[in-house]
């Protein structure tokens, strides 16, 4: 176990267990935390989780905190494996290269610049400079080691992971969150003081964006007091068709990628889940949102605020075109006993984790029951 790292045990992961040939619609209602990871600090010391990263074949989870500390947990094994330091730059929204053993991040101090950690001799290979304020956003590429960064400098810039100089940059109004799709040939960029999402062809990424989606309309019915303020997430689904533009209060936005349609939105949260979205100046912790897609894109599992449990919502009906524009209802709640502030599904198995202070991995408790879809 890293040093300053104290793990309470529920039931023990194993590779078998948390395998994804069972269906996620057969074992979604079923996850139940199974291990979490406190920190031996004392509380009177702050101590959130403000990002978690699967790598790509989902063996191992990276998690950064606001004590500036790099963990590495060992999905099988259900333990952390290694904690590093960065306590000169501070760090913030550390994401798996598509190497296991190297990692990216954002400074919280000193500059606002990124950088690559080789966890092996845990060095940094290479720093990114150039960003003048606060990085907001960490993309990489599905396809290739390219990556985007947002910051509150109001750019977006286009980076290589074999070169410190950036590739190119986009000047707009409160970039804060970008994404790219699973094609890893558009990118998608929220721009949240104008309630736009805008979406642009990679290899054409200096030209105008193809398409833009105006959320203003709808945030005037669904979060009207907190209208372009509060986006934390943006995020394709894995078979591209929708885009969730996540929010810290009642609700997340589901998207139709492909024209902008607005399929739902999904209700049933309480609140705030505490943590601060890129454009605020609030002083809270800061998080990537507390939503994000299933693998199968079919389901989206998110915190309930203030409250202790899951929301699993079921995009079925969304898919099937039976709720343009509508609310939707979580389907199922999943208990917890903390708040749930950051959420990530495992790529590759059938593993949940989640943070606020605590990281919480999550398994399917209950046997695999024959899905109705």
């Amino acid at each position: 176990m890293a040093e300053g790292q104290q793990q309470t045990a529920v039931s023990q992961p194993t590779a078998q267990a948390i395998q994804q040939s069972q269906k996620i619609p057969d074992i979604i209602r079923g996850y139940r935390p199974c291990k979490s990871f406190k920190s031996s600090k004392s509380e009177s010391t702050s101590n959130y989780t403000t990002s978690l990263d699967f790598d790509d074949q989902g063996d191992y989870m990276v998690a950064a905190g606001d004590d500036e500390t790099i963990q590495i947990f060992d999905v099988k094994e259900g333990k952390s494996t290694k904690s590093v330091p960065s306590k000169k730059y501070g760090v913030h929204l550390a994401r798996f290269t598509h190497h296991s053993r190297q990692v990216l991040h954002a400074s919280t101090k000193v500059d606002h610049s990124l950088r690559l950690l080789d966890l092996h001799n845990e060095g940094y290979v290479r720093y990114f400079s150039g960003h003048t304020d606060k990085v907001t956003c960490l993309a990489m590429s599905p396809g290739s080691d390219a990556f985007m960064s947002c910051s509150k400098d109001d750019t977006v810039t286009l980076w290589d992971l074999g070169s410190r100089n950036a590739q190119g940059k986009l000047k707009l109004a409160t970039p804060y969150l970008v994404a790219f799709d699973p094609s890893a040939s558009v990118i998608a960029i929220a721009s949240q003081s104008t309630s736009s999402v805008l979406l642009y062809d990679f290899r054409n990424y200096d030209k105008a964006p193809f398409s833009t989606f105006d959320l203003a309309l709808f945030e005037e019915i669904y979060t009207p007091s907190t209208r372009g303020r509060a986006w934390t997430k943006l995020e394709f689904s894995n078979d591209g068709k929708f885009l969730m533009v996540g929010t810290d209060y009642h609700g997340h936005y589901i998207l139709d990628a492909f024209d902008g349609t607005v399929k739902a939105f999904l209700t049933g949260k309480s609140g705030s889940t505490g943590r601060a979205a890129p454009v605020s100046t609030t002083g809270k912790p800061l998080g990537q949102g507390d939503a994000c897609f299933t693998p199968d894109g079919r389901f989206v599992i998110g915190g309930n605020g203030e409250q202790q449990d899951v929301l699993v919502w079921d995009l079925n009906e969304v898919r099937e075109g039976r709720h343009d524009n509508a609310a939707l209802q979580p389907t199922a709640k999943l208990p917890h006993r903390g708040r749930t502030a950051l959420i990530e599904y495992n790529p590759r198995f059938n593993m949940i984790a989640s943070a606020d202070k605590e990281i919480v991995f999550w398994l399917p408790d209950e046997p695999p029951r024959p899905s109705d879809k």
